[in-house]
């Protein structure tokens, strides 16, 4: 039941007399006052006891107030005591009713809004669209905000009204003290924020089940806000909850969340998009330690399982078993031999692309009436890579493990494809040129994208290897120039990229939010703790300028090459290329260098 709001009825629809206004409306009927005072009788509240009316006095009842405990807007969530709107399946709040209703047309301007709205002091007195009641306004160069100009200061500057009143001097926050910009008249932006952020930490920390999540998530968000500003921490502070909250689902305890717990929880992927938040865990010791090695292994150890699993009511179930004990002990074998670390070669991430690639390959031959080993054969290799041609190099431990301990009629073989590079794999010099301009004089928050982007261009170096360069590489001479052991022989840097690495160093500042600079020894930090950039971050930072990794490195070897660089073995020494790639990259662009010689002289001729 409530009052006549809205639509206006003049007709009672109990005794049909006429009446200027409704007293109230139950179930879409209008009563006068003396109808609605004969039918419908007081009775208790079931909730606070207070007197309530209600058709003949029949009960249960509830008062209004009662009624609305606990009832949400439909369209945000939020508590609404005072409904705006009543809409299907519920109501809105007043903030939200505007979007319920159809748009009108602003009076003066004509366009179709939701802001329709009245402004006495700027002389609307009917509603018309924000834009309209905005005009005039200025962004106030003291506070900020968008508002209207009310006069100008002494240094000459117009103002809102309450930054004219200060004579635009700085806004003295009430509650810290200190001189900030202004978000209202009780704080600055930066309290503000703070108490938003609280704000959050106290209703997310009311949905988290176990005591030890709840303080690893105050502690991180604490954290956070110390290391970046409270209004981005705010920002961020429901994204990282999710991983708390997940964390809280599957964790009764600390100590359970081991590697191959995470693992199972998250996924190597969930880890790197929390990496932040996984790594304040690992840092702080909350969980038991583990190193980003460790981890991968047992997202290594968990891909076997799940590939296990998915084959086990088919006939090659045993042999990719045997597979995968073969690449464990290959992996093993080189960890012994000393390959690990930056220098791993068979590491978990080979292990699990030659396992995928078996576990297709197989898949995809039982489908052609395959039903054992020994009816592999040739046709369905080719066939395989005829359709997947991106298989070719991660198959090849497959096929080697059938051919040495599978009893097979005839041996399988991949061909080797002779690889030459595309054509458009060169940038030209103007983009080369453009490129060297751009990284020389960057901005200060791009100043180690240009480094990265330089020792590629200029110095003929591989994603891989320039984001495991350690602190402890780069040398800095009394002279003031920095070197660096790429190769065998350690090269002096440009002095113009020795400034930038002043820049750079000066300003070095870890990724993961509880790391402190000089806690992590790679010169370009990850966003895990104790961890480098990785290769994606190289290829986002490439991507703005529309190149990649691979046409930055074969250019680098193509201008080295147009500079002096002739020799395979000078390369090697320098920067740090394998022989093999040296000869391969010099041999390709000698063929190409000769035909533009040989077609701008034609032209010429």
């Amino acid at each position: 039941m409530s009052p006549a709001a809205g639509k206006i009825h003049t007709t009672c629809g109990h005794c049909t007399n006429p009446m200027p206004k409704a007293h109230a409306v139950y179930d879409d009927i209008p009563y006068c006052q003396s109808c609605y005072c004969k039918i419908f009788k007081p009775v208790l509240c079931q909730e606070c006891g207070k007197t309530v009316r209600t058709p003949h006095g029949v009960g249960p009842a509830m008062c209004k107030k009662c009624r609305t405990v606990g009832r949400t807007c439909v369209r945000c969530g939020k508590d609404v005591p005072q409904a705006g709107l009543v809409v299907e399946g519920g109501v809105a709040c007043p903030s939200c009713a505007r979007y319920f209703k159809d748009p009108q047309f602003c009076p003066v301007c004509g366009q179709l809004s939701f802001h329709l709205a009245r402004d006495f002091k700027n002389g609307f007195t009917e509603p018309v669209c924000q834009h309209c009641r905005r005009k005039g306004h200025i962004n106030c160069p003291s506070c900020g905000k968008h508002r209207r100009p009310a006069g100008t200061t002494t240094d000459g500057r117009v103002v809102c009204s309450n930054c004219l009143a200060n004579d635009g001097k700085p806004f003295l926050c009430p509650l810290c003290k200190k001189e900030g910009k202004r978000h209202s008249s009780t704080r600055c932006e930066a309290c503000y924020w703070r108490e938003n952020v609280e704000k959050k930490l106290k209703n997310a920390i009311s949905m988290l089940e176990h005591e030890w999540v709840r303080n690893a998530f105050s502690g991180f968000i604490v954290a956070m806000t110390e290391r970046i500003d409270a209004k981005t921490a705010s920002v961020r502070l429901e994204r990282h909850f999710l991983f708390f909250a997940r964390l809280d689902a599957f964790f009764n305890k600390p100590s359970m969340a081991t590697g191959r717990g995470m693992i199972s929880a998250f996924g190597l992927d969930g880890l790197r998009r929390h990496a932040a938040a996984y790594g304040y865990l690992v840092k702080s010791e909350l969980i038991p330690s583990q190193s980003a090695d460790e981890v991968k292994r047992e997202a290594c150890i968990e891909e076997q399982v799940k590939l296990l699993r998915a084959c086990e009511d088919r006939w090659y179930h045993g042999l990719l078993g045997s597979f995968i004990v073969n690449l464990n002990k290959l992996g093993q074998r080189y960890a012994d031999r000393g390959w690990t670390g930056d220098r791993q070669r068979f590491g978990p991430k080979t292990i699990i692309q030659a396992l995928r690639t078996a576990a297709r390959f197989l898949e995809n031959i039982d489908h052609n009436k395959v039903g054992s080993v020994q009816q592999i054969e040739q046709i369905h290799l080719d066939r395989f890579l005829f359709e997947r041609k991106g298989y070719r190099d991660s198959l090849r431990a497959f096929i080697r493990y059938l051919n040495k301990s599978q009893k097979l009629f005839r041996k399988l073989k991949i061909e080797s494809v002779v690889r030459n590079l595309p054509v458009n794999i060169f940038l030209d010099r103007a983009k080369y040129t453009d490129l060297v301009k751009s990284w020389l004089d960057p901005s200060d928050e791009s100043v180690k994208q240009s480094i990265i982007g330089l020792l590629m261009l200029l110095y003929g170096q591989r994603a891989k290897r320039l984001v495991r360069l350690r602190l402890s590489d780069i040398s800095h001479g009394h002279d003031g120039v920095y070197r660096v052991a790429f190769g065998r022989t350690e090269i002096p840097l440009d002095q113009r990229i020795g400034a930038l690495f002043n820049r750079y160093l000066a300003a070095r500042k870890a990724l993961a939010l509880i790391e402190e600079s000089w806690e992590n020894g790679y010169l370009f930090t990850g966003r895990t703790a104790g961890d480098h950039l990785t290769e994606a971050a190289v290829s986002y930072y490439l991507k703005k300028h529309n190149v990649t990794a691979e046409q930055v490195f074969t250019t680098s070897i193509l201008y080295a090459y147009l500079g002096g660089l002739r020799h395979p073995k000078v390369l090697v020494k320098a920067f740090g290329i394998s022989d093999f790639t040296a000869i391969k990259y010099l041999n390709l662009i000698n063929p190409r260098l000769r035909d533009e010689i040989e077609m701008k002289a034609a032209v010429n001729g």
